[in-house]
């Protein structure tokens, strides 16, 4: 009976290995390994094209363009918010505007990473999620004399 037992035990050992080994080989069991890093540090801008984009306008005319980057080598996506001029003055109550800031969203779970632009600035990017076979959408937001803007891209 003991000996039955040990060998069900090896052959679930065995049987686990084996599944593990598939999962590293097919990439799965790192699937969310790149979350929250910087596309330029890790070498996925290299080659990050724009999905999707979306101008920041409202009646005043288009102030900037919040943009949806992929990597297909590193399967990671982030976004890029550029405005049409240098961020003035703004993040503090004497100010009296929120910096412009820039969203990242991945849909099937909901993870976010965000950036600011701050006062002298025109671009930012937000840290990176993993995409693979998974949808993300990019969302900027700017704080203007004529009202606040909040743009979403479409997802990819």
């Amino acid at each position: 009976m003991n000996l039955k037992k040990r060998n069900l035990a090896r052959v679930g050992v065995l049987a686990g290995g084996v599944a593990l080994s598939v999962l590293a080989a097919t990439g799965a069991a790192q699937a969310y390994t790149n979350d929250g890093t910087s596309p330029a540090s890790t070498g996925c801008a290299n080659d990050g094209t724009t999905v999707a984009s979306a101008p920041m306008k409202n009646a005043a005319g288009t102030m900037g363009t919040i943009e949806l980057r992929y990597s297909l080598t590193c399967h990671t996506a982030w976004a890029r918010l550029t405005l049409n001029y240098t961020q003035f003055a703004c993040g503090n109550a004497s100010a009296g505007y929120a910096c412009a800031t820039a969203v990242i969203t991945r849909n099937n779970d909901g993870r976010q990473y965000t950036c600011t632009i701050h006062q002298g600035e025109t671009q930012c990017y937000t840290p990176q999620v993993y995409d693979k076979g998974l949808t993300s959408f990019a969302q900027g937001g700017i704080d203007i004399v004529s009202g606040q803007i909040d743009t979403r891209t479409a997802s990819y």
